[in-house]
């Protein structure tokens, strides 16, 4: 009886959240961020079992997002190189789907090292730029898909600020 009324509750969060707007407008502010990386490295968070069921894996996915910001003009490094570049920026991505595939939450952000205005501190990872995406019923292709549309959503923010010559 516990398990049922977890699911009916988890459904009711997730119909909740997939009729509220889940993507928002990025800003000018967070674009901004993105200003002068021209390479970063990409880190796929394992999938989870139910994406596994659909025949997703970290490794389908690592190659779409690398092949489109390859085809955007940004370099893709390993992991070694980007912790040596200015900020450190990487793009980080995780998929997650329920057991039995009824919904699934698609994240995207760049997450890069910033200096703390109060005290010129540094923070390590921090989250300038994010897209969070729930979506219903998904499919193997339909998660590739709606994860293209973010990657694309970030090469219109990069590219708003770093125009190509």
């Amino acid at each position: 009886m516990r398990a049922r009324l977890a699911m009916i509750c988890l459904t009711m969060t997730l119909l909740v959240g997939i009729s509220s707007p889940t993507v928002r407008a990025q800003t000018t502010y967070e674009n901004d961020t993105l200003k002068d990386i021209n390479a970063l490295f990409v880190i796929v968070e394992d999938v989870s079992s139910g994406a596994t069921e659909l025949g997703l894996t970290k490794e389908i996915l690592q190659t779409d997002v690398e092949l489109k910001l390859r085809l955007a003009g940004i370099s893709v490094v390993t992991k070694e190189a980007g912790i040596k570049l200015p900020g450190a920026p990487y793009l980080w991505v995780q998929v997650t789907v329920t057991e039995a595939a009824h919904a699934a939450n698609i994240a995207v952000a760049v997450r890069q090292d910033v200096r703390l205005e109060r005290n010129d501190g540094l923070a390590f990872g921090a989250s300038t730029w994010d897209v969070n995406l729930t979506v219903a019923s998904p499919t193997a292709q339909g998660i590739r898909d709606y994860n293209k549309d973010i990657i694309d959503k970030f090469l219109n923010a990069w590219l708003s600020v770093n125009p190509k010559k």
